[in-house]
C-alpha cells in the first residue's frame, strides 16, 4: 500500500504518479516541483521503522543522502533529504531530480554496439563518477554498476553524457554480511570476493570492466542462460563460477588490439590481487598509459609475504595527543596502562607487571574512535598499522586465516607493535550468528593470535560502531582487555573541538566558542568539523573573516548525525558490557578531527 496519494502534496513537491516498492520499506513517486511546473523529480520514502539500520551511513541516515554537490556532475542531483510523517508512521524522504535519458541497457537491448573508441567516452565517466564515491573521506562503494543504472542524455554541445543511478546499495566497504540486499544484483557483474561478502573499490571496478565487455559484445563476459529461479544466489554463484573457469573470448569482428584486450583481462581479473587497483590506474591503462602484459611471472610466496604487511608497518610521525581536544581520561588510560608498560620492559619484567593485549574503542559513529588511534600510534613513537576491513579483502579467496597469522608474525618481529583494526566488528563477527563456514575459521584464527599477543610485544586496538556485533569470545580478558566507550562530547569538549577548528583560520576575534558549544548539544565530532569547514568555505567565497553570525547560521542548518533513539542504543550497549554497571557514567571528553 502507497504512503502517498496522487495529487497529495509533501514539502514543495506533488506526488504524479506511483511507480514501484521495492523490500518492503521501500517507495518510489514520480513528482513535480510545486515551484517550478516544469521540473520533474523523484521521490524515494523509506519507512523509518523497517528500514535495515546496517543500510544506513556512520551518522544513521541514507547512503544516497551521501552524494554531495560536488558529485553531481555525475549523480542525479538531490533537492531534498528529510524525515516525514504520514499517517503515524516516520519515513526517510529523498527528492532525486528526474533525469530525461535513456538507460544504457536499454540501448544494448535494442542492439547497440559500440567501438572501442566509442565506449571510451562514456566509461571514463563512469570511472570519474566512482571516483567520487571512492575518495570520500570513508570511501563509499556502488555495488550495483550495470548498464541499468547508466543514464545516457546529450548535452547542450551535443556530446554523450553520463549520469550514475542505482543508488540503492551504496554501502562502505563491506567484509562479511552484506549491508544490503543481493538478490537483485546481475550475477555477471558481481566479482568473484562479492560472494564471499567483500565489496571494496576493486569490486567496483571489476563491474566498469562487465560494463565495457557489454558495450562491445552485447552480453556480459562469460554469461550464459540462468534458470528462471527466484533469484537464487547459492545457484547462481555456482553457474557464475563454472562459467568463469573458461577463457574470457574476444570475437575476431571486434578488432581489438593485443593491448586493449590485455587491459580488458586485468580490469576482469578472477584474481583480485590481478586486477586494477583503483581508477585512476585503470583509466591509464584504457589510455595506454601503463602497459598490461597478458601473462606476469607469479611473485614468490616469500617474496609477496614479506612485501604484504612490512612496508606498511612503521613508526608514525605527526603531534600526538596534542590534537585531541579533552579526552583526557582516555589519555591517562592510554598512557597508564598501554604506553608505559609497553616502553619499559625492564619495569614489566622487575614488577612481574601484565602487558594488556588490547582495547576496543567502542560508541556511536563520528565521535572520532579512528582519528584516536592514529594520534595514540603518534604520541607512542612505536610501529603502528591501520587495518581496513579492505586491507584483508583478498584473503577471503585465498585464506585469510594465513594472512592474519602473517600480519601478526610481522608485527612480532618488529615489536613492540601497535596494530588498529578499523570497524573490527566486520572481521570477527559474531560466529553464532554466521551461515559462512569459512569466516568462521577466520574469526577462529583471530582468537588465536589475539591470545597473550602482548607476550609477543603486540598490542592490539578495536574500533567498532557496532560492538554488540563482535564474537564475544573476543572480548574477553586476555584478548581485548579493555573497553572503552567514546560518547558523544559533552559542552566543554565541544567548545575545545571549536577552539581547535577555528585555530590558524582567518577569524573574528568575537567569535564565542562557549555559545557554540552551547548551541550544539547532541552534536558528535565530525558534525563540528563539518560545521567549521562548511562555514570556513562560505566565508571564503564571500572573501571576509569566518565570523559568529556565520557559524550560527551553519548550526542552524546542521543536521545532528546520531539521533536521540540511536544513543539510547549505545547507552544500552555501554550497560551491557561494562557488566550491568547502572552509575552513572563519567563523560571522558572527546576527540577532535582536523
Amino acid at each position: 500500500m502507497s504512503a502517498l496519494n496522487v495529487g497529495q502534496q509533501i514539502h514543495d513537491f506533488r506526488v504524479d504518479a506511483f511507480l514501484k516498492s521495492m523490500y518492503g520499506y521501500e517507495q518510489t513517486y514520480l513528482a513535480t516541483s510545486v515551484q517550478e511546473e516544469h521540473k520533474k523529480v523523484l521521490l524515494k520514502l523509506y519507512d523509518v521503522m523497517e528500514f535495515p539500520s546496517r543500510q544506513l551511513s556512520e551518522g544513521g541516515t541514507l547512503m544516497e543522502g551521501n552524494i554531495r554537490n560536488e558529485m553531481y556532475h555525475w549523480f542525479a542531483p538531490i533537492h531534498l533529504y528529510d524525515t516525514v510523517l504520514l499517517d503515524g508512521k516516520e519515513y526517510h524522504c529523498l527528492v532525486r531530480e528526474y533525469i530525461e535519458s535513456k538507460r544504457l541497457s536499454d540501448l544494448l537491448a535494442e542492439g547497440k554496439r559500440y567501438s572501442w573508441d566509442e565506449a571510451m567516452p562514456i566509461i571514463h565517466q563512469v570511472l570519474n563518477g566512482l571516483s567520487c564515491l571512492h575518495r570520500q573521506e570513508r570511501a563509499i562503494i556502488h555495488n550495483d554498476m550495470t548498464p541499468r543504472n547508466i543514464l545516457l542524455y546529450e548535452s547542450r554541445e551535443h556530446e554523450t553524457k553520463v549520469y550514475i543511478i542505482g543508488t540503492g546499495h551504496l554501502s562502505y566497504r563491506r567484509s562479511g554480511v552484506a549491508s544490503f540486499p543481493t538478490d537483485d544484483l546481475n550475477p555477471w557483474y558481481r566479482a568473484p570476493e562479492t560472494y564471499t561478502g567483500m565489496y571494496d573499490e576493486q569490486s567496483d571496478l571489476f563491474s566498469v570492466g562487465a560494463l565495457l565487455y557489454e558495450m562491445l559484445t552485447g552480453k556480459a563476459p562469460w554469461q550464459t542462460e540462468l534458470p528462471d529461479c527466484s533469484c537464487d544466489t547459492r545457484l547462481y554463484k555456482k553457474i557464475v563460477k563454472k562459467a568463469r573457469e573458461a577463457e574470457l573470448l574476444f570475437p575476431e569482428e571486434l578488432m581489438l588490439t593485443d593491448e586493449q584486450q590485455n587491459t580488458l583481462k586485468k580490469a576482469l581479473a578472477l584474481d583480485y590481487e590481478k586486477r586494477y587497483y583503483n581508477v585512476e590506474a585503470f583509466k591509464k591503462g584504457l589510455d595506454g598509459e601503463i602497459a598490461v602484459v597478458e601473462k606476469t611471472p607469479p611473485i614468490p610466496v616469500e617474496q609477496e609475504n614479506a612485501s604484504s604487511w612490512d612496508e606498511k608497518i612503521k613508526k608514525q610521525t605527526g603531534n600526538g595527543f596534542a590534537d585531541v581536544a579533552g579526552m583526557e581520561e582516555v589519555k591517562q588510560i592510554f598512557y597508564k596502562d598501554i604506553l608505559f608498560l609497553l616502553k619499559n620492559k625492564e619495569k614489566v619484567e622487575r614488577y612481574k607487571l601484565k602487558i594488556p593485549n588490547g582495547t576496543l574503542l567502542y560508541g556511536p559513529p563520528g565521535c572520532g574512535k579512528t582519528y584516536i588511534a592514529e594520534k595514540f600510534a603518534q604520541e607512542s613513537g612505536l610501529n603502528f598499522m591501520m587495518v581496513k576491513a579492505s586491507d584483508l579483502g583478498s584473503i577471503y579467496i585465498h585464506g585469510m586465516q594465513g594472512k592474519i597469522a602473517e600480519l601478526f608474525d610481522e608485527a612480532e618481529k618488529k615489536a613492540p607493535t601497535v596494530i588498529c583494526f578499523d570497524e573490527f566488528d566486520a572481521m570477527v563477527p559474531d560466529r553464532s550468528r554466521m551461515d559462512n563456514v569459512g569466516q568462521s575459521g577466520e574469526v577462529n584464527e583471530f582468537l588465536s593470535q589475539l591470545n597473550n599477543c602482548a607476550e609477543r610485544g603486540i598490542f592490539v586496538i578495536g574500533t567498532s560502531n557496532r560492538p554488540d556485533r563482535i564474537d564475544p569470545a573476543v572480548l574477553r580478558t586476555g584478548r581485548i582487555d579493555k573497553l572503552i566507550y567514546i560518547p558523544l562530547p559533552d559542552k566543554e569538549a565541544r567548545k575545545s573541538l571549536f577552539v581547535f577548528q577555528l585555530r590558524d583560520r582567518w577569524c573574528e576575534e568575537t567569535i564565542d566558542c562557549e555559545i557554540l558549544a552551547d548551541k550544539t548539544a547532541g552534536y558528535v565530532a565530525s558534525d563540528i568539523t563539518f560545521i567549521v569547514n562548511e562555514t570556513a568555505l562560505a566565508a571564503a567565497m564571500k572573501d571576509i573573516p569566518i565570523s559568529q553570525e556565520l557559524l550560527m547560521d551553519e548550526i542552524g542548518n546542521a543536521r545532528q548525525s546520531v539521533n536521540k533513539e540511536q544513543i539510547e542504543v549505545y547507552e544500552s550497549m555501554y550497560a551491557r558490557l561494562e557488566s550491568g554497571r547502572i552509575e552513572e557514567r563519567r563523560r571522558i571528553g572527546f576527540a577532535a578531527y582536523k
